[in-house]
């Protein structure tokens, strides 16, 4: 199991989430984006484009002992789901337009893989401890947080028409799951890859 635990031997818990990370093309394209934008929305605060991820399912802080029992229980995942390709289209916001606190872009394409993919996750880690979510699965690739002014960042987005514009910025090939784990500090959250679990090619798909 390639882990950096040597990395965390004097830690005792980590925060952790499972997820795919991009491409460089990717985050490159999400970047030119967020320059454009930073204009239109100069009130919030923009995610690094390197730290832009497809969160499969947030864990929170475990105990250091449990990176390797995680990698166990997600192993077998990879029999279940061979990989697959989401195009990574348009804009929207989390919870609403008139007080939005995250804004996203959007995922289209095979997205019932990707929902078989994280019911998988899901049945695997439920043994350990981690409940089921209880709200649905909403794929999506969060671009900036809006902490304050909610509001009239709502406002400028309606007036402005943003998230009704056609964008496409390509494609997430997702093939392989990665435990990242994730550092809070006063410039944002820094993320680093604990371990990484390839798709089968041969998986079931189902």
């Amino acid at each position: 199991m390639p882990m950096k635990m040597k990395l965390y031997s004097n830690l005792t818990s980590l925060r952790v989430f499972l997820a795919v990370g991009l491409s460089p093309d990717l985050c490159q394209q999400l970047s030119k984006l967020q320059d454009n934008l930073r204009s239109t929305l100069p009130k919030i605060n923009w995610v690094r484009p390197e730290s832009i991820h497809l969160t499969l399912k947030f864990l929170g802080n475990i105990d250091v002992a449990m990176v390797e029992q995680l990698f166990t229980a997600i192993e077998p995942v990879r029999n279940y789901q061979a990989p697959l390709t989401l195009e990574i289209q348009g804009l929207g916001v989390f919870p609403h337009i008139r007080r939005p606190r995250i804004l996203w872009v959007g995922c289209k394409g095979d997205i019932q893989a990707l929902f078989n993919l994280v019911s998988h996750v899901e049945d695997a880690l439920e043994p350990l401890g981690f409940p089921l979510e209880e709200k649905p699965y909403h794929p999506h690739l969060t671009l900036a947080r809006i902490k304050q002014d909610n509001s009239h960042v709502g406002n400028v987005l309606t007036h402005v028409r943003l998230l009704e514009e056609p964008r496409d910025f390509g494609t997430l090939r997702i093939d392989r799951i990665t435990l990242f784990r994730s550092e809070l500090s006063p410039s944002g959250a820094e993320y680093s890859s604990l371990w990484t679990v390839p798709l089968n090619e041969a998986g079931s798909g189902s």
